[in-house]
């Protein structure tokens, strides 16, 4: 440093010095109060960070709680409510006081809360009455456990408590919700390990708060699972693990879920396209439910301040240097400027031209200088004029051997033929790009290989005759086949046409070579090989009816045995005949539909079609179809399915529901309202009583009252919403009607019905069919669309009968999931009324289920029809 200082000008060492100084004293209290504001944000950033994520872990906690104690408290209170009505089941003399008791621990035992959780009764003293373990039940010692006692006490409510089951080592937190049953002075109670209701948590309750803290500009909470997959988070929400390496270099996932508790520095940037940014994660563990909370910021955000103070610090030198030059240069002024006149003069010594000469103007050493200059210059201008010359010439010479050489590369370059030469021991000493680019090596490594490195084992033999040393005995036009070895072991089938090469005195010198890939021509042979055989094996064993027919006839090509075990028939009989003529449609009309329809579609997709056994059995099917060419003829390939036994199923279950849907609506009618009705009488005959004795309190008994009609009118509407009376017989428009009241009054649902009053029903079955289909749609558009207007039209024109049932609620996306019970058995009421079912959604966004069918209506039979 001393010697470069040494080697500058007077001027610099001016400006240097004095600068220096100012500079190095502002730079070092400029640093001094930059990082005390640092370690003061670092301070302000990770108490921060530790409040957030301590609120965040707090706010999960509180939402797990709440949601285990709601779900604990609704299986308390719906079992209960089945304790009471078998109790009423004793009251009334239907059963015995054993027999209701006994009956009541059955439905007790035989639920499951999470994995480990039950349900048990224990009196008011504490003894249990009923409890999975026979051991425990009338134990007095069970009483004294701190946790029921507190039972006793409250009789009614939530309670937690640790708890470990025999066998196990540690104590783990568990949940209680209780309901006292005084008939029996039971006292009902649901408990189960807080950790296996971890499902009933509903993230949507706290992801709002956790989402709205923020450090920094873009700082933020998050939660994961206990295998990094994310669970809250603003950006990554929904993803897995494996979806966010490439956001997270430095594997600070991994890193959290060993840990579980602590705080790290990692790099991480929000998307693909922004750089990594170092930043700082404080995270805790829930171990009840295997999630890590964790709040985190950008380094960079937290600093923003650094940046002003920096900048502060940075102006304050820039002024401090701007007023030291100044100063600077008005010494170095007064000392420099003299010299700079004999530096002009120098400079000019560094001309464009070398001709051009200083002039002498003084005899003192500057004068000895330019005398100096000006003899360099003579004795450089020489020297150039001779190696122009000379350059001139081998310009000329090297030109002309570039044109030749040129001609002979672009030749080589522009076929797309592989070109190599090599030495008769089949050392390779050029190749071009192409040669390059079928080996897949460099043309460096290329060049290192012998051809017999490069070539496959069952080749290698005939090369090596070839690639002797002793040249090709006889030069032909032959082409060989050979197969390389690619730079990727990945075998590459050529084709090689071979020439030699002579010195000047035609001796063979070496053997030069066209390389064609054809490659991509063998492998597309041998696929299509492959792929013939895996269509003949998948057509083979599909489990499916498979079969192949002539789209013109419907002449049977091939089936495979699937198709011959639905239908019966053996291959020798069914090949070459038409499938019409086998009598394979239950009729001819659906058999010419079917060819109709896969000649106009070219493609059909789970047609239900009725096909014949060869024992008259008529079976019900699902069956799909391709066109496609073989062998140059246009055939149909079929796929066809037996769905007659999952028909008698689907029929069986649909008359099992409608049974307890009638056996609900009489329990309804036939005991709740009668049961109501007489509070209704109790209630108005203490009314009575109450007006003479307490007179203030006579409005809240009415009050009771009316809560009590409203309650008997709800329950008679809702058992005639379960079971309707003879539709036909009262009118199937009544029936609507009915419906339409029945949700307005229940659900508070603006519902309209559209209705011509026609009447085209004549066997109740069949409007039952109707009704259900309109009535799961008005709940389907409530419960799932949140609905607030519902329309339903009815009608028959031209003997055509159309309902309808259009809401504005949230729509159903564009496709429908079919995978839900009421829409399957929605399309099940409509195949079994032979009417069509469409569920789509509007321009407008409305849900529209329309239902057509030709009138009048009768069910359609079910079941194996014998010929």
């Amino acid at each position: 440093m001393i010697r470069f200082f040494k080697r500058q000008g007077i001027r610099v060492k001016i400006i240097t010095g004095y600068t220096s100084i100012f500079v190095l004293t502002f730079i070092l209290g400029g640093v001094i109060v930059y990082f005390q504001v640092k370690n003061t944000i670092n301070q302000n950033i990770q108490g921060e960070l530790n409040n957030s994520t301590s609120a965040v872990l707090n706010m999960v906690k509180t939402a797990a709680n709440v949601s285990v104690k709601n779900y604990l408290r609704a299986v308390c209170e719906k079992n209960k409510e089945n304790i009471q009505a078998i109790y009423n089941r004793f009251i009334s003399g239907e059963i015995s006081e054993s027999q209701a008791k006994k009956e009541a621990s059955r439905i007790l035992f035989s639920q499951t809360i999470g994995k480990t959780g039950y349900l048990y009764c224990v009196n008011s003293h504490g003894i249990p009455v009923l409890h999975p373990n026979p051991d425990v039940v009338g134990k007095k010692i069970w009483a004294e456990q701190p946790f029921v006692k507190q039972m006793v006490k409250m009789k009614h409510g939530y309670i937690e408590y640790d708890w470990k089951n025999p066998g196990e080592t540690y104590f783990r937190p568990k949940a209680l919700y209780m309901n006292y049953f005084e008939p029996w002075d039971w006292i009902i109670s649901v408990s189960t390990y807080t950790e296996e209701l971890k499902d009933l948590i509903n993230v949507n309750d706290f992801r709002h708060s956790v989402l709205a803290l923020k450090f920094g500009k873009t700082g933020y909470s998050f939660i994961l699972d206990g295998k990094g997959n994310v669970i809250v988070h603003p950006d990554l929400e929904g993803n897995q693990r494996e979806d966010i390496k490439a956001l997270d270099r430095d594997g600070v996932v991994s890193e959290i879920i060993r840990l579980k508790t602590g705080k790290l520095v990692y790099s991480w940037k929000n998307s693909e396209n922004e750089p990594f940014r170092q930043k700082l994660v404080i995270f805790n563990y829930i171990p009840e439910y295997e999630w890590i909370v964790a709040s985190s910021g950008y380094f960079d955000e937290f600093y923003s301040i650094l940046g002003t103070v920096k900048k502060i610090i940075m102006i304050s030198i820039l002024l401090m240097l701007g007023f030291s030059l100044l100063t600077s240069f008005w010494l170095s002024r007064l000392i420099i400027e003299p010299l700079n006149r004999l530096m002009i003069y120098l400079g000019m010594g560094v001309p464009q031209y070398l001709a051009t000469r200083m002039p002498v103007t003084s005899n003192d050493e500057i004068g000895m200088l330019v005398t100096y200059f000006n003899g360099f210059m003579e004795k450089l201008e020489t020297y150039s004029n001779t190696l122009k010359t000379e350059m001139s010439e081998h310009r000329q010479t090297s030109e002309a051997l570039r044109e030749s050489e040129w001609r002979y590369r672009t030749i080589l370059r522009c076929i797309n033929e592989g070109y190599f030469e090599a030495d008769l021991d089949g050392n390779l000493s050029y190749s071009n790009h192409s040669m390059d680019a079928i080996t897949g090596y460099s043309r460096e490594d290329l060049l290192q290989k012998n051809i017999l490195q490069i070539t496959s084992d069952k080749d290698k033999k005939n090369m090596a005759a070839i690639f002797d040393g002793n040249g090709i005995k006889e030069q032909n036009d032959s082409i060989y086949e050979w197969e390389l070895i690619r730079i990727d072991s990945q075998p590459c089938f050529v084709e090689t046409s071979l020439s030699i090469i002579v010195n000047k005195v035609s001796h063979q010198t070496g053997i030069r070579g066209v390389v064609r890939d054809v490659t991509q021509r063998i492998q597309a042979q041998k696929a299509l090989l492959l792929s013939e055989e895996m269509f003949s094996k998948a057509f083979q064993c599909s489990p499916c009816g498979m079969f192949m027919a002539d789209i013109e006839n419907g002449r049977l090509i091939n089936v495979n045995d699937s198709f011959l075990t639905f239908t019966g028939y053996d291959a020798a009989t069914v090949l070459g005949e038409e499938l019409l003529n086998l009598d394979f449609f239950k009729n001819e009309k659906e058999g010419k539909e079917f060819f109709k329809l896969i000649n106009e579609k070219k493609s059909l997709r789970n047609k239900e079609i009725e096909f014949c056994r060869t024992s008259g059995d008529i079976r019900n099917g699902m069956i799909s179809a391709e066109v496609l060419q073989i062998w140059g003829e246009t055939c149909i390939l079929a796929a066809l399915e037996d769905y007659t036994e999952a028909r008698k199923l689907e029929r069986q279950f649909l008359d099992m529901t409608e049974r307890q849907r009638r056996e609900i609506a009489f329990a309804l009618h036939d005991d709740l309202c009668p049961q109501l009705i007489g509070i209704e009488i109790l209630i108005g005959i203490l009314n009575q009583k109450i007006k003479k004795t307490l007179p203030d309190q006579a409005d809240s008994m009415e009050k009771i009252e009316l809560l009590v009609q409203d309650s008997i009118r709800k329950t008679r509407l809702l058992s005639r919403g379960l079971c309707p009376v003879d539709i036909v017989k009262q009118g199937f428009d009544a029936s609507l009607s009915e419906l339409v009241g029945y949700v307005e009054d229940m659900y508070g649902v603006v519902c309209h019905l559209d209705c011509d009053g026609s009447s085209p029903f004549t066997e109740n079955t069949a409007a039952t069919h109707a009704y259900y289909i309109a009535h799961e749609a008005v709940h389907n558009a409530v419960k799932h669309a949140d609905a607030k207007k519902i329309t339903i039209h009815f009608s028959t024109h031209n003997n055509k009968i159309i309902l309808m049932v259009k809401d504005d609620g949230k729509g159903i996306g564009s496709q429908v999931n079919d995978k839900g019970l009421g829409l399957k058995i929605m399309k099940y009421r409509a195949q079994r009324l032979n009417a069509s079912l469409d569920i789509h959604q509007s321009a407008k966004g409305e849900t529209v289920v329309l239902l057509e069918m030709e009138g009048p209506v009768m069910p359609k039979a079910e079941g194996v029809i014998i010929k």
